[in-house]
């Protein structure tokens, strides 16, 4: 089973040639029906694809291309970029040493609610074993999934937080410029790869070591050595690769989709297998050597990912 996330222009070519009943996405959308059919391969949606369609001004074509991520994604889910992906990434360092491992890729890639919030679903009171299973499989079936995200408040809240990550732009410029101050790109680098461990890693390492009672840390770890440790974690390295190409760029301004695409495409690179992205972050993702650090096919060609899928 190969697992397939697409960057949402990718969702609105193969809607758009689906639709127009002809053509060359239209024969590649025939043809990826055939292979989830055959649970060769499943394309799974992010709560960031759903928010971007509910965008849509035009109530036709939002609901054409919300059938068609419906119908291809079946319900599978993939959870955004959230703390308890780089708590398991952290842990799993520890518990490999133990012969042990937690399935992240399991919680990353679910299905209905639960998985597109990353947060999974539970009840409140006293109910019976299978009573709780069949509600929370309702709670996340694919009928649920689309009642969620076809009533007029979902539409209304996506558009809001539109604005909301529109009015947070110039502060996360602000913030970036005085994380580059430093004009030396060697220093910078090191400086930001530093202050990311210290945020994201060390703390997090302190804690397993407490319950594991052992550490992976050494005192005379170098900066190559917190990096390589780093790329042990799939989504977390991703991360800070991604945001550290992008933010190197100061004469590009950041846009408010910059975020989303960030924390949607990590998570891809993290657990997908094949990843048909947008022109920029897949440039960021092969300038940053993830698709080689991973073994991912990450592509903006519609020719590459056929091939990829076929």
């Amino acid at each position: 089973m190969k697992y397939i996330y697409l960057d949402q222009n990718k969702w609105i070519l193969l809607s758009k040639g689906w639709y127009e009943g002809t053509g060359e996405a239209y024969d590649l959308v025939c043809e990826l029906k055939k292979k989830i059919e055959n649970e060769e391969i499943m394309i799974v949606v992010s709560l960031i694809n759903l928010k971007e369609t509910l965008k849509r001004m035009d109530e036709g074509s939002r609901n054409r291309l919300l059938e068609v991520i419906f119908e291809l994604s079946r319900g599978h889910t993939i959870s955004p970029f959230r703390d308890w992906v780089i708590d398991d990434e952290v842990e799993n360092l520890f518990l490999e040493k133990l012969g042990k491992r937690i399935n992240i890729q399991s919680k990353v890639i679910q299905r209905g609610v639960s998985g597109i919030v990353g947060m999974e679903a539970s009840l409140k009171g006293d109910f019976p074993d299978e009573v709780r299973a069949e509600m929370i499989d309702k709670v996340n079936s694919l009928e649920t999934l689309k009642i969620v995200f076809l009533t007029p408040e979902s539409i209304a809240r996506a558009k809001e937080e539109s604005d909301y990550m529109k009015n947070l732009t110039p502060k996360f410029e602000e913030a970036r410029r005085k994380k580059r101050s430093q004009k030396n790109k060697k220093t910078q680098f090191e400086i930001v790869l530093k202050n990311f461990f210290r945020e994201f890693i060390l703390e997090r390492g302190i804690r397993f070591f407490i319950k594991y009672h052992f550490s992976i840390f050494r005192e005379d770890m170098s900066l190559h050595d917190l990096e390589d440790l780093m790329k042990k974690l799939p989504a977390t390295y991703t991360y800070f690769s991604l945001e550290d190409r992008r933010s190197r760029d100061l004469a590009r301004k950041i846009k408010p989709n910059d975020l989303n695409d960030l924390m949607s495409f990590t998570m891809a690179i993290g657990y997908c297998d094949i990843i048909f992205g947008e022109n920029m972050f897949v440039d960021l993702a092969k300038k940053s050597k993830l698709n080689k650090l991973y073994s991912k096919i990450i592509t903006s060609s519609l020719e590459e990912f056929k091939k990829s899928i076929f």
